[in-house]
């Protein structure tokens, strides 16, 4: 289980094989220690130290975020990447592997779109045709450009009465942009740790500009995962009424998810992370089994063991 820590104040500790989220002396809740797999630490929560060296010697990993769901850094014991795969990490080639994570994107973006029966899936099928014949990184951006004009024009139709008018970022300026955001930064976290458990360097990527602490290949394979998980859980959200334009809340200049949108929006998407899904190449898992699949994949194709094939949603 995924031990998310979101109330402010708080501090977990251990306890007879438990551990204990108090407040104030007054327990809050207790889990079994021995079944957490990873704990998400959102904002000022605290950890005493017997929890974190227990939790430590159990080799589960600790996220740290901030409550925009900024990963400040992971706390566990991590494989170092073997020089020689990171020699390979350098020396792939860069174009193939960021047009797979663009195609899975889009073929994700696209039977989203299909489903509603909207005319933008049509549309998103000739982009992935220029996406399939791009010949430099450049012009592959251009196309997911175009193809991410086209996928917010088409979610406009379906959550514009909820404030949506296209992607807005840093800061996001409306309800359901908030949600996005956050919902990509749970998703990124994930996706972090995978890459780092497959032994790889979370900042040398193909798709996404390289950078000192920007984990650029952490980004490139969540872009696989973005619809599926996050657009998916998130648009489902707001069509049922389980988030709404209140849950947002205005502040330094953009608009962001309040205390309780934040609790709802986690507890979707970790359903989400647990509902399983078909591979391309055939085979079922979960979400979060699935991204940690793909970063073996993706380290496995880039030394040399084979084509990498991306996760998409079926049309």
């Amino acid at each position: 289980m995924t031990l998310h820590l979101a109330q402010q104040g708080t501090t977990l500790r251990l306890r007879e094989g438990r551990l204990v989220l108090e407040e104030g002396g007054l327990v809050l809740a207790d889990f079994p220690a021995r079944k957490v797999r990873r704990v998400a630490v959102w904002g000022n929560v605290r950890l005493s130290t017997p929890a974190l060296v227990f939790l430590l010697r159990q080799g589960v990993p600790i996220l740290f975020l901030s409550l925009e769901g900024f990963l400040h850094g992971v706390a566990g014991a991590f494989p170092e990447p073997d020089p020689t795969h990171l020699r390979a990490q350098f020396a792939a080639s860069p174009l193939p592997l960021a047009r797979a994570f663009v195609t899975g994107k889009l073929r994700s973006a696209r039977a989203l779109l299909k489903r509603y029966g909207l005319e933008e899936a049509d549309r998103l099928a000739a982009v992935l045709e220029d996406v399939a014949e791009a010949a430099s990184k450049e012009a592959l951006l251009g196309a997911e450009g175009q193809a991410t004009r086209v996928y917010f024009a088409g979610l406009e139709r379906l959550l514009g009465a909820y404030g949506l008018r296209g992607r807005t970022r840093r800061p996001p300026q409306d309800p359901v942009n908030a949600a996005l955001s956050y919902g990509y930064a749970v998703l990124l976290a994930r996706v972090q740790l995978a890459v780092r458990l497959a032994g790889l360097h979370p900042e040398v990527g193909y798709l996404h500009a390289e950078g000192r602490r920007s984990p650029a290949l952490a980004l490139d394979l969540m872009e696989e995962f973005r619809v599926p998980v996050v657009d998916h859980v998130v648009l489902r959200a707001f069509r049922q009424g389980l988030l709404t334009p209140a849950h947002g809340e205005a502040r330094e200049g953009g608009v962001y998810l309040n205390s309780e949108g934040r609790r709802v929006l986690l507890g979707l998407l970790e359903e989400r992370f647990l509902e399983e899904a078909t591979h391309p190449l055939g085979f079922r898992k979960s979400y979060a089994d699935l991204i940690e699949v793909q970063a073996s994949r993706l380290k496995g194709a880039i030394l040399g063991r084979g084509t990498y094939t991306p996760f998409y949603l079926r049309s």
